[in-house]
């Protein structure tokens, strides 16, 4: 069932450029929709990404990111700041297909996340002797 709320927690992933947190999608829908619930926001995402409408990433700091599944993205991700940097084209594509064509699979999806430190991190980490 398409409820309003549940279209305008579509639109706000689909108009954003990144993965987009529960929160971040509650607080970009607040003033459109004021009688939508943190908990509403949280559920549709859940059942969105149960029925592959949704990825869903969860990045080194434990918190939960959804994007559209067609606009599959893959990440750099800092362990000390958290900072995300996407990684332009899929890496993984040749290696999908090439999966794919050996095994037989038909292969839905994938995701590729890369934890390291950012310039920044690694700079201060090098200034402080680690």
């Amino acid at each position: 069932k398409n409820t309003k709320q549940r279209a305008a927690i579509l639109q706000v992933l689909e108009e954003s450029a990144d993965p987009m947190s529960a929160e971040e999608v509650y607080q970009a829908l607040h003033g459109r929709e004021p009688s939508l619930a943190l908990s509403t926001v949280y559920r549709n995402l859940e059942r969105f990404a149960e029925e592959a409408i949704l990825l869903k990433d969860v990045f080194g700091d434990g918190v939960a990111r959804y994007s559209p599944a067609r606009r599959h993205g893959h990440y750099l991700v800092c362990t000390s700041c958290a900072a995300r940097v996407k990684i332009d084209g899929c890496p993984l594509h040749a290696l999908e297909e090439g999966l794919a064509r050996d095994t037989g699979f038909s292969i839905e999806g994938h995701s590729l996340t890369i934890y390291g430190k950012c310039p920044l991190c690694a700079g201060k980490e090098r200034k402080a002797g680690r």
